[in-house]
């Protein structure tokens, strides 16, 4: 539970994430919307991958019927990656991306939990030099630790970050991207 406080948000039950199982669902406009604002144009890819793939899954994130974000994730051996994780703007900073998290990894508590950050080590300035050390922040507080793994996809250099009770090699990382389906 939360204290409620001005900057944080009182749960009185945990968030429902609801598995979207199709491109027809009533808040895929909200999705859409949440997906094209919230990554930059070089990192997105078309959701219906998610629809068509055995290994994909979007998901919507409610406080009680409130639509409040989403997350997209591919599964693969023992592994989840969530490759997209977005929580509506107006909602940041109280609590529910720390409530969500917990939420994802329940639900898939039985894998290695993966997630990519843009190495500020390759930041174009310092104000996205501290963006991306506050996202990197936001995951350890979240339970997330760094990998030593490091990857360029779309002209962006990314470090690969696990879930606190697991470890991956470099060698299953890609054998997970390899053998997807």
């Amino acid at each position: 539970m939360f204290n409620n406080s001005e900057n944080k948000k009182y749960f009185t039950k945990p968030l429902k994430l609801e598995k979207i199982n199709n491109a027809f669902h009533e808040d895929i406009p909200k999705i859409l919307n949440l997906y094209y604002n919230s990554f930059p144009e070089n990192e997105l890819i078309d959701l219906d991958y998610f629809f068509s793939s055995s290994s994909g899954e979007v998901f919507s994130i409610y406080d009680n019927n409130q639509f409040i974000g989403l997350v997209a994730t591919v599964t693969n051996m023992n592994i989840t990656n969530i490759l997209y994780f977005a929580i509506e703007p107006e909602l940041r900073s109280k609590g529910y991306g720390t409530q969500s998290l917990k939420q994802i990894c329940d639900h898939f508590k039985n894998n290695k939990i993966i997630l990519d950050v843009e190495d500020p080590a390759f930041s174009y300035d310092e104000a996205e030099y501290g963006i991306r050390q506050r996202r990197i922040h936001f995951y350890f507080k979240a339970g997330f630790k760094l990998t030593n793994i490091k990857y360029n996809w779309s002209n962006e250099n990314y470090i690969i970050m696990i879930n606190n009770d697991g470890n991956i090699t470099e060698a299953e990382f890609w054998k997970f991207w390899k053998t997807r389906r």
